[in-house]
């Protein structure tokens, strides 16, 4: 890829980003025009999005959740929407949401009956129950007195029938705890992400749950096996220590990847087993990163930057070996406050390089430049200042992309000039080689097959044969008095006849028969799928063509005849021995006057008297 070309495709995805960062924006805004929503059977046949103005109030009664409760007086709150502060429960307390949705039918689910209707349930900080109709449907992680966070899992809660009134009413509420005060802090709480939405059952597994889930775990997938197949390469290759290391970065980020995905939770991994492995996974990439990147520079690492890995590793250990959730909070905000300023630092010495004309240096510079605007995104989002969505993860792959090209673009480079000094080294030997392979398998004075390139095809045609081929049939020709002629005009013009002999068989036979010299004067035709009848046929339509034609030479016009033996190859017989049968048929016809085309079976074609047969001339 051309550095123009690679930089309008960097364009293109920073734009993107920013379109997908702009419709957090759009989605608040939304959520806070909705009211009440109203759902038709129809429209539950799809889905309807449950996105919006719920009623809400700190605290906790288990009377909350019955459908006549009177919510009236409740406060108003978005969802999806954090607790950021006022009007919200304090750390360790528990807050309501309640959204009474109008059906519009006669009570019961009509069509849905048999799908089942469904509520789909985004993610909830930090644990949480639904409800329906005053029915608990299930949730996430554990409540007080025995709390446990469970925060960015989401779900499908089946809703009973009887969960509706006879109006056609359907009351939800959510009865969500806020967790420790150092987690609402740092990210807020209640339900923060991903949509809500009522429909059917199974739809919303396979929407939700499935659809939307698959493209993530494409891309671990890939990342994946990009990074076992660089590592293979180094295996192959010590000296490749850029494959080593894109291989261990590229697994991590799928690592990284997965464990943004639904698809964690089919193993069975504790919620802190998982966040650990998260974050530990998030703390490595930069350090990896950094050995990455110079190596692709070829430059020494200075001392500062091996002051960062050590830093980044040391908070991935702290992640992994101290318990509980509170460490990932605080060594989250020293992680963010070195990022940024170290991509910052990254991407000039990146431009220095770029300025110098290192062209690895062109290609990552994009990349670092879309993770450094992802940084700064989930900073602002950290801090209350923005209400999008995540895109760290974009950025990672942004930055893996740029590298991949970049070390694909070296790899390439290195192996090129490889094959252009084997290239060289190699050219005189290859051709030497293909003359004699050339000398090997063909007469050089007819142009065609001699006997080992014949017995090669030969062979060939054997496996089709037993693949379930149909049989071929082999035709042995000779020059009926070869030698008179010789004797009457020396080695030249006898040469001079089997080349004009060969040029007129070849031009009357099929380009998938094989034709060769087989002997002094001797000729043998391979003909593939054709018994032993339709073989006896064409070579009774060449010993035609032969004798009804003159060869001229020098001064003479002179008349050839061609005495044939035809045999049919059969499953189980050597070549050797359909060899053997059709010489045996040709040594007939010389026997019993020449000129003729013997098959193997017996029958003989019937013999041509030509006004000059043999090597008479005029």
């Amino acid at each position: 890829m051309t550095a123009p070309r690679l930089r309008g495709a960097f364009v293109w995805v920073f734009g993107a980003l920013i379109i997908i960062a702009s419709m957090g924006f759009h989605q608040a805004a939304h959520a806070q025009a909705s009211h009440e929503p109203r759902a038709s059977i129809s429209d539950l046949q799809k889905q309807f999005s449950l996105s919006g103005t719920w009623r809400f109030k700190a605290g906790d009664n288990p009377a909350w959740a019955a459908p006549d409760f009177d919510d009236s007086l409740w406060d108003s709150k978005p969802i999806p929407g954090r607790w950021p502060a006022g009007g919200y429960p304090e750390s360790g307390q528990v807050g309501w949401y309640r959204l009474t949705v109008k059906l519009l039918a006669d009570g019961g689910f009509g069509p849905l009956d048999d799908s089942h209707l469904a509520l789909l349930a985004g993610k909830i900080t930090s644990a949480f129950e639904a409800y329906a109709g005053g029915y608990l449907l299930g949730g996430a992680g554990k409540l007080p007195p025995l709390a446990e966070s469970d925060y960015d899992r989401i779900q499908v809660f089946q809703i009973p029938e009887s969960a509706v009134t006879p109006d056609g009413r359907l009351v939800l509420a959510l009865r969500v705890w806020g967790g420790d005060l150092t987690l609402v802090k740092a990210w807020g709480a209640g339900p923060y992400q991903s949509s809500f939405v009522l429909g059917g059952h199974e739809d919303l597994m396979l929407s939700g749950l499935v659809v939307k889930q698959v493209p993530g775990l494409l891309i671990c997938v890939l990342f994946t096996g990009f990074g076992f197949y660089h590592l293979y390469l180094y295996r192959r290759n010590p000296q490749l220590n850029n494959c080593l290391w894109f291989g261990i970065m590229a697994i991590n980020v799928a690592v990284y990847g997965f464990m943004l995905t639904q698809w964690k939770y089919a193993f069975d991994f504790s919620f802190i087993t998982l966040k650990k492995i998260e974050f530990g996974s998030l703390y490595v990439f930069p350090a990896v990163v950094i050995q990455m990147l110079w190596g692709l520079l070829d430059t020494k690492i200075e001392r500062w930057l091996k002051g960062y890995q050590v830093i980044f590793l040391l908070l991935a250990a702290l992640v992994v070996s101290i318990p509980g959730l509170d460490i990932h909070v605080a060594t989250l905000g020293v992680f963010q406050l070195l990022i940024l300023p170290l991509m910052v630092l990254v991407a000039a010495l990146e431009f220095r390089k770029v300025r110098e004309g290192n062209k690895e240096a062109k290609t990552v510079f994009f990349g670092l430049l879309i993770f450094a605007a992802t940084c700064v995104n989930d900073l602002l989002i950290d801090f209350a200042q923005v209400d999008t969505r995540r895109l760290m993860p974009f950025g990672f792959f942004a930055i893996m992309i740029s590298m991949g090209v970049s070390l694909a673009n070296k790899f390439t480079a290195s192996l090129s000039q490889l094959e252009r000094e084997v290239a060289e080294r190699t050219f005189e030997l290859s051709a030497a080689n293909e003359r004699l392979e050339a000398v090997a398998r063909m007469d050089p004075l007819t142009h065609i097959l001699n006997r080992r390139g014949f017995a090669d095809a030969a062979q060939n045609e054997i496996q089709r044969v037993f693949r379930g081929s149909k049989p071929f049939s082999l035709v042995l020709m000779d020059i009926d008095h070869f030698k008179r002629f010789n004797d009457s005009y020396g080695h030249a013009g006898g040469d001079h006849i089997l080349v004009r002999v060969t040029a007129m068989l070849r031009e009357r036979i099929r380009d998938i028969d094989r034709i060769a010299r087989w002997g002094g004067e001797e000729f043998i035709l391979l003909l593939p799928e054709t018994d032993e009848a339709a073989a006896g046929a064409l070579a009774e339509k060449l010993r035609v063509a032969v004798s009804e034609n003159y060869f001229e030479y020098e001064d003479k016009r002179l008349a050839i005849a061609l005495t044939f033996g035809v045999s049919a190859y059969r499953k189980g017989d050597s070549f050797d021995a359909c060899v053997a049968q059709a010489d045996a048929a040709m040594y007939r016809g010389k026997e019993t006057g020449r000129n003729k085309v013997v098959l193997h079976g017996g029958s003989d074609s019937p013999r041509v008297n030509h006004p000059t047969h043999g090597f008479n001339s005029q």
